[in-house]
Parts: C-alpha cells; structure tokens; sequence
C-alpha cells in the first residue's frame, strides 16, 4: 500500500492508497484546493469547516448533475434499438432500390423485345 501527502488549504493530509494511485489523487486534491480558494474569496465562510463544506455542498451539486446527465440503463436500451431499426431500414431500403433496378431492367427487356413485333405491325399497317 502507498502513502502520498496531498495539501489543500494550507493544512497537508497523508492517505493511504492503491499502488499507482498517487498521481490520481494529487489531482483530486488539487481540483479541491482550487474550489477552497474559490470559495474563500468569494462567498466569505466564517472558517475552515464551513469553506470545506461549501465546497463539499458545490462538488456534490457538480456529481448530481453529472449524474443526471449519464444515461439510464432503459435509455441506452431503447438507443441501441433505435440504431438497430434504422439499420434495418436501411437494409430494406437497399433492398428496395435493388428490386426497382431489377423490375426496371425486365421492363426495358420486355419493352425492347416488343419493339421488333411492333415495328413489323407497323410496317403491316402502312401497306
């Protein structure tokens, strides 16, 4: 287990963590010592409990947020079935114009095998 000191609002507090883990709280106990100072020069607390508290109250207004943003577990559900119905539609559609490109080349060869009856109708209707 590692230890790492972390300062924040002139007092430093040792913890104990994971191995690897230091980095990540230092970090932590930066973004804290930042709101800290924040809060000290703009809402004016009577001391440090109550600046650390505002400052708890402000991150966990942030993580509330936060979370309410994350989707639920029913909304990711009902996305991925809505990607897969438009997959789907997009399969049909191609499928679709790969059928009307068929029906439109048996058309054309109907059409051009007919045109020799006709123009021998033709020719029989002129004489």
């Amino acid at each position: 287990m590692a230890h790492v000191t972390l300062p924040v609002g002139g007092v430093s507090y040792t913890v104990g963590c994971q191995d690897g883990e230091e980095e990540h709280l230092k970090e932590l106990a930066d973004s804290i010592a930042k709101r800290l100072e924040d809060v000290r020069r703009t809402l004016a607390p009577r001391g440090d409990g109550e600046a650390l508290f505002l400052v708890s109250l402000i991150m966990a207004d942030d993580l509330y947020e936060a979370r309410k943003k994350q989707m639920t577990d029913e909304e990711r559900a009902q996305l991925e079935r809505s990607r897969q119905i438009e997959a789907s539609y997009r399969q049909t559609a191609g499928r679709l114009a790969d059928a009307a490109d068929i029906a439109s080349n048996l058309l054309q060869r109907v059409e051009d095998s007919l045109s020799p009856a006709r123009q021998k109708d033709d020719e029989a209707t002129e004489s």
